[in-house]
């Protein structure tokens, strides 16, 4: 072999062992890059995945840090959610705009005396009873300290009066006297004795002016069983035992139990319900349930206030008060049970409060969308506003028709707003919320615009629950299912009296002098007892005069 060809083969073998060698270069470099990419690539994963967890943690913290704001303000705030300036000049404006009218500064004035208004002066109490008390010159003044005669007593006097609170307790002494006999008639007893006064429950020695003073203190007043009788103790008496007064108690119950099932049949005539619950601690084992947690709900009507004691919180319980024929309109809050009842002839008519708490809470939890969360207080104010003014006018259907289409073209543009509003991507989650749940219960809000009847809020049933609440509070609950019920008759009676402008203390004194004439037992003339049956001389008499401030 020439010497080129060996030369050329060298070199052809060098050459495919640089390739060689550069090919497995190659293919480790491809390898390594391929794998810090597939590294690279996993890293860019996780921080994908810390960035998310990073802005779901933010949110959260967001979230439960409006949430503590929220919590603040329940606690330490303001306890209205009432606002000067929350509906004034911008309602205002928009009653003016509708009406053609100038905008009415009485629309939305404070309570109580205006300034500059004129006084009423010291209110007299010329319903109380008066008793007369003399004053006399002292022992050591009767005669002039210059020459020593006495002074002489004029016919008139100067007069000032006080009101007096006088609390105090009465042991009755009933004497019953006996009479003899002085004709020999046979076959009667020689010695007659006066008829025994009647108690309301036989053998007794409690009045039915103490029981009723005992009721009232409780479920009116919400007074704590233990108080009432550390203020009997105050008054000099040795107080019953607790036994004594809770057995009387459950007497009570015996005689109130049929008001009770009357009021509820007349709660279920009616076609429109004002319904919200609270909870109710009963402290007894209840088979099937976990825990003391009972629910006080509270069904209110024109005429009537009623009250259900249940241990569940579902739509069972209104369902089964109304029953399944029931027709009507209910206001109430958004809680789901309400929803289950639509349907036939049955409306829910949501609350515009609820819906304003919704913006007030966005507003006052996020500092950045408080000037978002008034806006929408104010429109609902505008709302409230336009209402109102229609209202107002109900006799008088051309301006009422003027007012009716003002209201009905502002619920539009909120509408159109908060479509808009929606249609944003950028929207912050809380103001979606508030938006979408505004969106859902919109036909439900609507109901009062085609019912002028139908108020815009559930207020009414939320007042009705705070006696209750303050009970709650007060004596933490019920210790059993009967004391519980008892609780849900009383608080029943004496709302519906109130209702009715009833004096619950007279009605309830009239009530128990007919069950204890009857021997301890319900009056027979149930029916006439009920408030709306009532003779026009029982509600003169019995009158609930609610005295301003």
């Amino acid at each position: 072999m020439a010497i080129e060809d060996v030369e050329i083969r060298n070199e052809f073998i060098n050459l495919k062992k640089q390739a060689n060698c550069w090919r497995t270069l190659h293919e480790r470099a491809v390898k390594r890059e391929s794998a810090w990419k597939q590294k690279a690539l996993e890293l860019e994963a996780i921080v994908r995945r810390q960035e998310i967890q990073i802005k779901e943690q933010a949110a959260q913290i967001e979230a439960l840090s409006a949430k503590v704001v929220w919590l603040q303000e329940q606690v330490f705030g303001r306890k209205t959610e009432q606002s000067k300036k929350a509906s004034g000049k911008a309602q205002n404006r928009r009653q003016g705009e509708s009406n053609g009218s100038e905008p009415s500064s009485e629309s939305r004035r404070n309570r109580g005396q205006q300034p500059g208004a004129k006084g009423h002066g010291r209110r007299n109490h010329d319903e109380l009873p008066v008793q007369i008390i003399e004053h006399e010159l002292p022992e050591d003044q009767p005669s002039c300290p210059c020459c020593g005669l006495a002074f002489k007593a004029m016919a008139d006097t100067e007069d000032s009066e006080e009101v007096h609170w006088e609390v105090h307790l009465v042991r009755r002494i009933h004497k019953r006297k006996r009479y003899q006999r002085t004709c020999g008639c046979e076959g009667f007893s020689r010695i007659l004795t006066a008829p025994v006064p009647p108690k309301l429950i036989p053998k007794g020695k409690f009045s039915v002016g103490f029981w009723v003073h005992l009721l009232l203190e409780k479920y009116l007043h919400q007074r704590p069983l233990y108080r009432t009788r550390q203020a009997l103790r105050i008054e000099g008496m040795r107080c019953p035992s607790q036994g004594t007064l809770t057995g009387g108690l459950k007497r009570m119950g015996e005689f109130l139990q049929p008001l009770y099932a009357r009021i509820l049949e007349r709660s279920r005539t009616a076609v429109h319900w004002h319904m919200d619950e609270t909870r109710w601690l009963v402290f007894v084992e209840q088979e099937g349930k976990t825990g003391y947690r009972w629910w006080l709900w509270v069904v209110v009507t024109s005429d009537t206030c009623a009250y259900l004691l249940d241990p569940s919180r579902s739509a069972k319980v209104p369902g089964d008060h109304l029953g399944k024929e029931a027709e009507g309109i209910i206001s109430a809050d958004r809680y789901s049970a309400y929803k289950v009842l639509v349907g036939g002839g049955m409306m829910i008519a949501f609350c515009w409060s609820h819906v304003r708490r919704d913006y007030k809470r966005v507003g006052d939890a996020y500092k950045k969308l408080h000037g978002w969360g008034q806006e929408w207080v104010d429109r609902i104010g505008e709302i409230y506003g336009f209402n109102e003014q229609r209202l107002a006018v109900r006799s008088e259907p051309d301006r009422f028709e003027q007012r009716d289409q003002a209201l009905r073209k502002a619920l539009g543009e909120m509408a159109k707003v908060r479509d808009e509003q929606l249609a944003d991507e950028s929207l912050h989650p809380a103001q979606r919320k508030a938006l979408n749940s505004l969106r859902e219960h919109w036909e439900g809000l609507l109901i009062f615009v085609d019912h002028p009847d139908v108020p815009m809020d559930n207020n009414e049933s939320e007042r009705r629950l705070r006696g209750p609440v303050v009970g709650r509070k007060n004596y933490y609950g019920s210790g059993s299912k009967w004391s519980g019920m008892l609780s849900a008759m009383l608080f029943t009676l004496f709302q519906t009296l109130l209702i009715n402008r009833i004096n619950p203390k007279l009605f309830l004194m009239a009530y128990f002098e007919a069950c204890a004439q009857n021997r301890g037992k319900v009056p027979e003339n149930l029916d006439e007892w009920l408030p709306w049956n009532l003779s026009e001389e029982q509600k003169a008499q019995w009158l609930y005069k609610e005295h301003p401030g």
